[in-house]
């Protein structure tokens, strides 16, 4: 830890009239953190049950499917102890149950933890309904002036720190592990109010605090030369730098950067990574725990993960509280193409020397049964049509073969051509009764059926 920072008394806003806000540069680069630092694991916190479980699509997380996602955690993890905690709420009778099953477990990873409010009462609160089972809590510490101020209505920084210092000091009373949530800390004065403020904690906690830098409006950057606050390599770094406090990154999707932001975060000297599964959440939502999955794998190497418990984990989400989009990475239908010079690339990937051609990687690896799925739309090519028919034929069991030269596929070709072209209407210049939705595989196989394919030609 640096020298003792002090409290700037002036507020410190950043108010751009609810327009997109502007990213100052520095000159110089963030400053990744030393050899020591930049090698000690990384790790994935998730928050699903907590914030993603506030994500304005559904009402409730039911019992059983917050149990069922626990547990599907847990084989993810399958045992490499990467996949660290997760955080579950105390304030209702179904969470206090929830929270009981959970302990009950007895699972090494994910560890449960829990989120409070900042007052002693809810600390009392935690120790009594898990009986000392629970070693770690988060709890809220609104970072900007913009919360502390406007917010919450704190006359001064100073109540502010006077206020979340009780229930942080009282946690430690209780044997229990303060983490620090430093709310909206992408507009919060750093060197005014973060910095004094964490300093403060850990001299109070002789050091056992942590924190976990909250990106909460999405406003960060994952550029190097951004600016405090919203640069989160150099808020990373910075607050690394001054405090030596082990940190934590939790980023929102507003702009679309919470994967790179947390990638980031990583690099420049954050031990965590909290993410919530499919980016569930408020407003865009939560960085998405298989995104950040993939890049520890691609940046660490993959330490053992569980990968195709991905493809149950989105069932489960998707049965219980809202279906996630189609193109969503790594759990969506991504391995679908339309594009006549996409599907001939996957019907040549099979054989080819050097591998995969149009996928980022083998579908299998995320648990997905078919490594290709064709669909037949306007901007379609023959090769489309030949998986679809080939793999028609084999459901029913029948020994035929087709191929792009194949007299039925030219022909269903140019029927599904001439289905989207529709008909010119030459009083009115344009063209309608045209097709807008996609052939389904069956419709190929009766057009083929009645072109009279028999043994493929």
């Amino acid at each position: 830890m640096t020298a003792r920072r002090e409290i700037n008394p002036k507020r410190v806003y950043y108010n751009h009239g609810g327009r997109i806000p502007p990213l100052r540069l520095e000159q110089e680069p963030a400053v990744l953190p030393d050899g020591a630092v930049g090698r000690l694991p990384k790790l994935i916190t998730d928050t699903t049950l907590r914030d993603g479980a506030q994500d304005s699509r559904f009402p409730l997380f039911p019992n059983e499917a917050r149990l069922r996602y626990v547990d599907l955690l847990h084989d993810l993890d399958n045992g490499t102890g990467v996949i660290h905690a997760i955080e579950t709420f105390i304030y209702q009778e179904r969470d206090l149950w929830v929270l009981d099953k959970l302990l009950e477990r007895e699972y090494d990873y994910p560890k449960i933890t829990t989120w409070i409010r900042a007052n002693p009462k809810d600390v009392k609160q935690l120790h009594n309904v898990s009986q000392g089972r629970v070693r770690e809590t988060g709890m809220l510490a609104s970072s900007s002036d913009h919360h502390i101020f406007d917010k919450l209505g704190f006359r001064s920084k100073e109540k502010a720190v006077d206020k979340y210092l009780r229930p942080i000091i009282t946690a430690c009373e209780y044997g229990i592990t303060p983490r620090v949530h430093l709310e909206d800390c992408t507009r919060a004065d750093i060197d005014g109010w973060v910095i004094p403020f964490m300093q403060t904690v850990l001299d109070a906690t002789e050091g056992r605090a942590r924190f976990r830098i909250c990106d909460t409006i999405g406003w960060g950057s994952p550029d190097p030369y951004a600016a405090l606050p919203q640069g989160v390599p150099r808020l990373v770094s910075t607050l690394l730098a001054e405090t030596g406090a082990e940190l934590e990154f939790h980023g929102h999707n507003d702009f679309g950067l919470a994967t790179a932001n947390s990638q980031a975060a990583w690099r420049y000297g954050c031990r965590k990574v909290n993410v919530t599964f499919g980016g569930l959440g408020e407003r865009t939502g939560n960085t998405s725990l298989e995104q950040v999955l993939a890049g520890y794998i691609r940046l660490y190497g993959d330490p053992g993960f569980n990968q195709p418990v991905l493809a149950e984990m989105r069932r489960m989400v998707e049965e219980y509280l809202v279906p996630l989009a189609a193109t969503a990475p790594i759990v969506g239908d991504v391995f679908t193409t339309q594009a006549g010079i996409h599907q001939a690339g996957v019907a040549r990937q099979e054989d080819a020397p050097g591998g995969l051609i149009y996928l980022a990687y083998d579908p299998a690896v995320v648990g997905r049964e078919r490594a290709e799925r064709s669909v037949v739309g306007a901007l379609s090519g023959s090769e489309g049509i030949v998986s679809i028919l080939n793999h028609e034929a084999e459901e029913r069991g029948l020994d035929v073969r087709f191929s792009g030269r194949s007299r039925v596929v030219k022909k269903i070709y140019d029927r599904v051509q001439a289905a989207y072209d529709g008909r010119f209407d030459e009083s009115a210049d344009a063209w309608v009764n045209y097709r807008t939705t996609f052939f389904q595989p069956d419709e190929i196989w009766r057009m083929a059926v009645e072109l009279g394919a028999g043994g493929g030609d």
